[in-house]
């Protein structure tokens, strides 16, 4: 191989390996670990802990957070950037006001900025049998 073609592969392998970083099929969110789920009154429960995959900077909503089914469809969910078990976060009341929506305020885990290879706490309750959880147009599997 003649140093022009050396020199050719090289560049070609330095795109390759920097756009792999910036959503070319990688996922940008993983779970650090495996996450801890479980039943609670009228659904299911989830504490996990993100990591960011990404060579950028993530603004994360809990409200764009959603939880699937094995056939994708979104199932009724909260979530919340917190590292446990909140009340007035995941849980909302009792029955089928359980998981009803509401507007939390920034402070209280609705809203997260990851730098890359940071991690973040998410917790995550919902109502039926789930597949996955949606965070950043990343599919991750429940174990």
């Amino acid at each position: 191989m003649s140093g022009r073609s050396v020199c050719a592969l090289a560049v070609a392998l330095a795109v390759l390996a920097g756009s792999a970083g910036c959503g070319g099929g990688t996922a940008s969110v993983a779970w650090k670990g495996r996450p801890r789920s479980g039943p609670v009154e009228g659904g299911q429960m989830l504490f996990g802990t993100l990591v960011n995959h990404s060579a950028r900077p993530l603004r994360l909503r809990a409200a764009d957070v959603r939880v699937l089914d094995r056939h994708r469809r979104e199932l009724s969910a909260a979530a919340a950037f917190s590292g446990g078990y909140n009340a007035g976060i995941a849980l909302r009341g009792f029955g089928t006001e359980m998981f009803a929506a509401a507007t939390p305020a920034v402070g209280d885990g609705a809203k997260v900025v990851m730098a890359p290879g940071a991690t973040v706490p998410l917790s995550v309750s919902w109502k039926g049998e789930a597949a996955a959880v949606e965070v950043a147009g990343t599919q991750l599997k429940l174990h």
